[in-house]
């Protein structure tokens, strides 16, 4: 996110007097996943730091069971093996170097800052973690779930020409569609779906029509039964976050690994 700063223009700015080889790590991890944008960091990022900064290197079984049991500051990422740090531990490192951060926040900065979570009442600081955590997949999700709408739309109108929707749609898909507009005139002041059909309809609709037009879709994502297989799998995983559950983290590369057969495959 903000790349351009060096690891040691942020220890130049640290009062490391009373610095023990824990807190280095964690300043590291802030480095490496906030400044450096990486999504996650492991054992091997952190001592990578320790070598470029000349520090001491730690043992790292001992340095790991530390990182592990700062549970105040410190979470997994994706992986087990992997760190992150929790929102409040990024808020301060983000306070405490703010004269080397620029000034302008980005959208996702700036929506976050307006819907601050971090104080939800009950809500324990491991769950709100979570909760941001399970937001983060659901954007590769969304992402993946419109990829395919432009996918079918496309093949679709190539196919069937501009009235594709009337040729191509079933009798339920045409009666939900209505009956989703009709509600959402009755709450008028809410955003629409969506600029056409496919907007307003669910995942298991989109696999219908890809069943129905196989040899189409084909030269685009190879065997398609394969292809609605994983399509079934990721809408009940979406399900899941959408209704406030928590996937644990082997879905979590599950989704990562079918968002890169996807990329790869339409790509080609």
């Amino acid at each position: 996110m903000f790349n351009n700063i060096s690891l040691n223009q942020i220890l130049d700015n640290t009062d490391t007097v009373n610095y023990r080889q824990l807190d280095f790590a964690k300043l590291f991890i802030w480095f490496l996943t906030d400044i450096q944008d990486m999504s996650e960091c492991f054992m091997s990022d952190i001592i990578r730091c320790f070598k470029d900064t000349n520090l001491s290197i730690p043992n790292q079984t001992r340095l790991r069971s530390n990182l592990r049991g700062n549970k105040k500051d410190v979470t997994t990422g994706h992986s087990s093996v992997s760190f992150r740090l929790h929102r409040n531990a990024l808020k301060k490192y983000r306070s405490e170097y703010a004269n080397l951060l620029p000034s302008s926040l980005s959208p996702e900065e700036i929506i976050r800052k307006r819907l601050d979570v971090s104080n939800t009442p009950l809500l324990t600081a491991a769950e709100i973690e979570n909760a941001y955590k399970m937001g983060q997949v659901y954007v590769a999700l969304h992402c993946l779930e419109n990829s395919v709408r432009n996918l079918i739309r496309k093949v679709l109108k190539e196919t069937l020409g501009e009235r594709w929707w009337e040729k191509a749609a079933s009798s339920d898909m045409k009666r939900d569609l209505t009956n989703r507009k009709s509600r959402e005139m009755r709450y008028a002041w809410l955003s629409s779906r969506g600029a056409d059909e496919l907007n307003y309809m669910d995942w298991g609709y989109l696999v219908t029509l890809i069943r129905k037009y196989p040899k189409e879709f084909e030269s685009f994502i190879g065997s398609t039964k394969f292809a609605e297989l994983k399509l079934e799998e990721l809408e009940n995983l979406r399900n899941t976050i959408a209704h406030n559950g928590i996937l644990p983290d082997s879905e979590i590369t599950r989704i990562e690994l079918y968002f890169q057969d996807w990329y790869k495959q339409v790509s080609k």
